[in-house]
């Protein structure tokens, strides 16, 4: 009699563990089909980066502080990816950060404000980039690099 008993207790824990896996692997596949989180679950294809202006010995000059590094830096981004650059004011007089030739630019940035632009291109290109709140200062450049298998 009580082998039966341990027969049917073998055969109930496999029979409950087949269970729990296909019950597992639905939840899975249906948590997978975005049908649990409200937000998506693939990283956002997005680069940022924060300068800043600063006076240096009397020049206007834009200082990489996140993402990038430098005085005046050549700022890089790959094509398709959304281009978050912050620019702060960390000078005593106003900046407008301005992107040519696509005319991206920020609000003019009076001391200790900031402001948030995004580039995007689907090419590889180079911009340059300015302050030109009070002349066209050319400051640095923006490329956009592809990145990947060649075509």
């Amino acid at each position: 009699m009580k082998s039966y008993l341990v027969s049917s207790e073998k055969r109930f824990v496999v029979i409950a563990l087949v269970v729990a896996i296909a019950a597992f692997g639905g939840i899975v596949l249906f948590a997978g089909q975005g049908n649990v989180r409200h937000v998506n679950i693939f990283f956002p294809e997005e680069i940022k980066q924060t300068l800043e202006f600063r006076n240096i010995d009397g020049k206007t000059v834009v200082v990489g502080t996140i993402g990038n590094s430098g005085t005046n830096p050549d700022l890089i981004s790959r094509t398709e990816f959304a281009y978050i650059l912050t620019v702060k004011n960390a000078d005593t007089k106003p900046h407008l950060f301005y992107v040519d030739p696509i005319g991206v630019k920020t609000k003019l940035l009076e001391p200790g404000q900031e402001d948030t632009i995004i580039i995007q291109s689907k090419k590889e290109v180079v911009y340059q980039y300015y302050d030109i709140a009070e002349t066209k200062q050319l400051l640095g450049t923006i490329q956009i690099k592809r990145v990947g298998l060649t075509e």
